[in-house]
């Protein structure tokens, strides 16, 4: 089923209907090039491939040409490099119909990473890099009549890895399915080309699904790559099922030979290797110029050696060991209902870094201080309390954080009130605006920000919460969940009930592994004392090893 389309959908029907327009006139241009003439050769020279009419060969390659030889080659139109009115027509078709297609499925799915002018424009471009490249690269390699596999080292699936690494994976495999056919049409589109298909007509079929099924290969394994070996496998993956292809092909062929097995290996591996670093190195360049958050940027900021982060470790450690039990509770959320994991960990690393200009006015970092709040007013601490979205935006600004990620810092509290602070100013005053204590906003505009909001506040709920058996922690979560759909904070964003109803069995499991009960420890044996007051060492009782201990009283 298409997504539902809405009022601020980007990609409009006129939108649609201009990038379909404009891809389709430029694949046109690459497709159908007019070559004036034929190929010039003359007796005596060496053939610069192998000829064969009708499954005969004419002339080897390399070898001396005669002039019947030539006579012959030019009477079956292997010399004749004109495109004919009809193939300009075939070239147009193809290109008008993969745009359309394209351009359709962008309106009817509304790929929610395709949010600007600049990424629509980018899809285009690689649309068409990738079969002018083709078009180039297959008219030298084609026909394959020395069986070299060579056209197979286009590495055609670099393209929907690039789609599905910076954008989105439904929009990749689109891309892949549209360049593997054409990518093998711009491949036989030349008169000698497809001369040849009648010497193995399965060469039509192999080289489409060869570029399909790798191309697919590699989205799957890059999508939500997490580290850069991962590319490595993606590469990996992609020459696999290319060799995998080009064998069940060889098998079918009725002039196999055991050295195509070697020739098939090489550019198997070749176009998984092209694959995987065209698209580490593209995923950088272009995510600077498209504005692109790329999956590398994501695992860099993961990294808690981030300035920022040490900062806040440093200043502010309370927040940061919140923080990152917020992100342990929202990544494995964000994971069991197919959400981007790896943002919302970093996400969660950053939703509070504003914190680090007062931290004294956070509780978790209240630490044998007095309260600053004892001496303020309600509406006083409030402001101060929501001031940390303002400077989180302005310090991540400053380190050039990406939006997605800065997206984070105010979405985590949506519009909610500053609960404490307006119930305590209401105490003493039941005429109370609570506008005036919200936060700015906006409410989470993802599933990854709503999975932070709700994470942050059933962390922070079940840490202040003095019983936290599993039947308590089970009814605080479903209590905070419970609130936020009340208050509408999910209202412009995809989450569904079902959605709710994982990342809430989700939390209880892990909130649960984190406070289960321990056991009380009997007193040190008389033995243990002893040995211990030997050696000058006073006995710890309960013991030191933190994962052994009962918790504190």
């Amino acid at each position: 089923m298409p997504a539902r389309r809405r009022a601020n959908d980007v990609i409009s029907p006129l939108r649609a209907f201009l990038f379909a327009a404009a891809l389709s006139t430029a694949l046109v241009l690459v497709l159908a090039p007019v070559f004036p003439g034929e190929t010039h050769v003359s007796a005596g020279q060496p053939a610069f491939k192998t000829f064969r009419i009708n499954g005969e060969v004419v002339a080897s390659k390399g070898a001396a040409l005669d002039q019947d030889m030539i006579d012959r080659i030019r009477g079956a139109g292997l010399l004749n490099n004109t495109v004919e009115a009809d193939d300009a027509a075939a070239a147009v078709i193809v290109g008008i119909i993969g745009a359309s297609l394209l351009a359709l499925y962008l309106y009817l799915f509304q790929p929610r990473e395709v949010n600007t002018l600049a990424r629509l424009v980018m899809v285009g471009l690689l649309v068409f890099l990738w079969v002018a490249a083709a078009k180039v690269f297959l008219s030298v390699t084609l026909p394959d009549n020395d069986r070299l596999y060579l056209g197979y080292i286009l590495p055609v699936g670099s393209a929907g890895m690039l789609i599905a690494t910076l954008l989105d994976g439904g929009l990749a495999v689109a891309v892949a399915a549209l360049l593997a056919i054409l990518a093998a049409f711009a491949g036989f589109y030349m008169p000698d080309a497809r001369n040849s298909i009648s010497d193995d007509p399965l060469q039509a079929l192999q080289m489409p699904v060869a570029f399909l099924l790798g191309g697919f290969a590699g989205i799957f394994a890059v999508r939500r790559a997490e580290r850069v070996n991962h590319y490595a496998m993606a590469g990996v993956a992609v020459g696999a099922l290319t060799f995998a292809i080009l064998f069940a092909f060889w098998l079918l062929s009725p002039e196999r030979e055991g050295v195509d097995l070697f020739w098939m290996l090489i550019v198997s591996g070749l176009t998984g290797f092209g694959s995987a670093v065209i698209t580490v190195g593209a995923t950088v360049v272009l995510g600077v110029m498209f504005g692109v958050t790329t999956r590398i940027q994501l695992m860099e900021l993961g990294q808690l050696s981030h300035p920022l982060l040490r900062d806040l470790q440093e200043k502010a450690p309370g927040t940061f060991h919140h923080s990152v039990i917020v992100g342990n509770l929202a990544e494995r959320a964000a994971d069991l209902i197919g959400a981007d994991s790896l943002l919302v960990r970093v996400g969660c690393y950053f939703h509070d870094i504003g914190k680090i200009a007062k931290p004294e006015y956070y509780i978790e970092n209240q630490i044998d201080t007095a309260n600053p709040h004892d001496k303020l007013q309600p509406n006083v601490s409030a402001r101060l309390v929501s001031e940390h979205v303002r400077i989180g935006l302005k310090l991540t600004g400053r380190y050039r954080l990406p939006a997605r990620v800065r997206a984070f810092i105010p979405e985590h509290h949506g519009t909610r009130l500053v609960t404490y602070f307006y119930r305590k100013a209401s105490a003493h005053d039941p005429s109370t605006d609570p506008e005036k204590f919200r936060y700015p906003g906006p409410r989470p505009q993802s599933r990854e920000t709503a999975i932070v909001m709700l994470a942050d506040s059933v962390e922070a709920v079940v840490r202040s919460s003095r019983d936290r058996s599993h039947e308590r922690i089970g009814e605080l979560v479903d209590g905070v969940i419970a609130e936020r759909l009340a208050e509408g904070q999910f209202d412009e964003c995809d989450l569904t009930m079902r959605d709710l109803r994982v990342i809430a069995d989700s939390f209880k499991a892990t909130l649960r592994g984190i406070y289960h009960p321990r056991i009380e420890y009997p007193s040190p044996t008389k033995a243990e004392l002893q040995k211990a007051g030997s050696a000058g060492v006073a006995y710890l009782k309960p013991p030191a090893d933190p994962m052994e201990a009962p918790p504190a009283v």
